[in-house]
């Protein structure tokens, strides 16, 4: 039998500390002083169990209040064996609500794009999403890879489907998850037309049911923090999916090739991070040829304030125009580029101050709350039975 005194621990909680807690205690009425004394198995079990149960407990409310997660960020957060919500299973996905309620859900197109696979915009956000899961302990919605392409209809690999049509369909996502539990809801995307069936979702939800969900570009996060999430994607950045800068755009002068270089690295990084690199195409290239283009694109984008698609509807005129000319690689290329990319990418993501700004979501809801008993049914929706 194991005596408190003599240096014993209790699942690596010193001994003389179980004593000390022990003194604490009732036992019938009566304070139990046990130092010094020897006790049965199963009562030093049953110290043990009320030292950890109060360890846990000081522990948890020093993590909610910290704004809502279980455990500090990064290094402190609970280890979970998949970030992947159709990866758990529900009695896990039950758990996880008990201590947290964020979500970050990538949304992307199919379609052509140079020489990568057609996900590839939706691929970049799912990779950021799982990196910023780990880093926040939240879970990732996958899959939401089939959404409005913009101008690259051109192509058989493009999948179309309307902004109308994806933001019915993510509307009823949305609902489920809120009635889930989960108050923090983020959509990533790293595809300029994005805003077509985002912008819509984040205000009609709100004004629907109240809860702040939020779309963010991945050139957010590239920025490190530096563009506001408040439901607004970061600023279009130049890459290999958007030629042309915005006005005022550092790159916009001669930095066009390193955004390029840059967009190619994360590409590779994020199918790394997904474990798909693989799916990047070796010795695969497309002879330049001649092509007729529309010349009014250049001024009408120059007089509309930039490259963005939806300012006007347009067809491309050719597949290079959106992300280039596809140039063979090496696999020792490949895998070079995805180390270089993954280190990018947690690069921005440890710039990133997530946990700030789930922490201001949570504040906004519940400021959100205090407008709802101010105003009513002065708020949409409106009175729930009029």
């Amino acid at each position: 039998m194991p005596d408190f005194e003599e240096g014993n621990s209790c699942l690596g909680i010193p001994g003389s500390t179980v004593a000390s807690r022990l003194k604490q205690h009732r036992i019938g009425g009566k304070h139990v002083t046990l130092s010094k004394q020897r006790v049965k198995p199963f009562v030093w079990v049953v110290v043990c169990l009320m030292t950890i149960a109060g360890s846990v407990n000081a522990f948890l409310v020093k993590a909610q209040s910290a704004g809502g997660a279980s455990a500090p960020n990064s290094a402190g957060t609970p280890k979970m064996r998949t970030r992947l919500l159709t990866s758990l299973t529900g009695y896990e996905i039950d758990d996880y609500i008990k201590r947290n309620d964020v979500i970050f859900i990538p949304v992307g197109p199919t379609e052509v794009n140079a020489g990568n696979p057609t996900d590839v915009e939706y691929v970049i956000p799912l990779a950021y999403a799982i990196k910023l899961a780990e880093k926040s302990d939240g879970l990732v919605l996958p899959y939401l890879a089939y959404f409005y392409p913009g101008s690259t209809t051109i192509s058989h690999g493009t999948v179309m489907v309307t902004p109308e049509e994806g933001l019915q369909y993510l509307k009823v996502v949305t609902r489920s998850l809120i009635r889930q539990g989960f108050r923090r809801i983020v959509f990533l995307t790293s595809h300029g037309p994005s805003g077509d069936t985002l912008h819509p979702l984040v205000r009609e939800i709100f004004d629907e049911t109240h809860v702040t969900v939020v779309w963010m570009d991945c050139g957010g996060i590239a920025a490190a923090g530096r563009t506001s999430p408040g439901g607004q994607p970061g600023a279009e950045r130049p890459s290999a999916s958007a030629p042309g800068a915005p006005a005022g755009d550092a790159r916009a002068s001669g930095g066009m090739e390193e955004a390029f270089r840059e967009r190619k690295l994360v590409t590779n990084g994020a199918y790394l991070i997904v474990g798909r690199l693989d799916d990047m195409p070796i010795d695969f290239s497309v002879p330049h040829h001649e092509f007729e283009s529309d010349p009014s694109t250049t001024k009408l984008s120059r007089l509309l304030g930039g490259p963005i698609q939806s300012d006007y509807g347009r067809f491309y005129s050719d597949p290079s125009e959106h992300g280039g000319w596809p140039t063979a690689v090496t696999a020792e290329q490949r895998q070079e580029w995805g180390k270089q990319g993954l280190q990018i990418i947690e690069s921005q993501v440890a710039a990133y101050d997530v946990m700030g700004m789930l922490d201001a979501l949570r504040q906004h809801d519940q400021f959100t709350k205090t407008l709802e008993k101010k105003y009513g049914d002065l708020l949409p929706p409106g009175p729930r039975n009029p």
